[in-house]
């Protein structure tokens, strides 16, 4: 016998969030949800074309696809024109921190500095902003408590970053966490 008026789960939709580091790890695990995957779960150095390839596989494989990139490494290694390549087709889908994720948490102070490229100008920066920030090191280990710690300023972190333009023919220090967090809020899948 046929079943009638079966009701239809709800399938939740997928997400997965490529970054190439452990901090980067360590916090998408902390604002994260059940249903959002980090890879890869053991850092392991990849170049910008293994990253790329891992990208566009996943983006085949699940709904929404982000891949965090910090701009320090990339500029570091000269691969800033291959990357503007790569940006060209999945410009929602790649989130830029210049030059690090460290940037992103300075944004929940304030958005007028530039870091000229250098992780350790704003994690002194951050030093300076809060002392919260005063034996930090580069590391996931302390991550949990950050993230709680900045959650209060999550909302002028995202106002900050939107008012500052990732533009990779001008260099400046900019984040594009923002459009993760929004999907994360605005999303019924989390």
């Amino acid at each position: 016998m046929r079943r009638k008026n079966r009701k239809k789960r709800d399938l939740k939709s997928s997400c997965v969030v490529l970054v190439d580091g452990e901090s980067e790890i360590s916090y998408i695990n902390n604002i994260k949800t059940s249903n959002l995957k980090v890879l890869p779960e053991i850092p392991k150095h990849k170049s910008l074309k293994e990253m790329y390839s891992m990208f566009k596989e996943k983006l085949k494989e699940f709904d929404i696809v982000f891949w965090i990139i910090d701009l320090d490494v990339v500029i570091r290694e000269n691969k800033l024109n291959i990357l503007k390549d790569y940006i060209k087709n999945y410009e929602d889908n790649i989130i830029i921190n210049n030059p690090c994720l460290e940037y992103w948490f300075y944004l929940h102070y304030s958005q007028g500095k530039n870091f000229n490229n250098s992780c350790d100008d704003v994690i002194g920066g951050l030093k300076r902003v809060d002392d919260f920030f005063k034996n930090y090191t580069k590391s996931s280990k302390n991550i949990k408590k950050l993230t709680k710690h900045l959650a209060p300023r999550l909302g002028k972190a995202c106002e900050n970053a939107k008012n500052k333009e990732c533009c990779l023919n001008s260099i400046v220090s900019c984040s594009q966490m923002y459009k993760l967090i929004e999907v994360f809020s605005n999303s019924k899948m989390f």
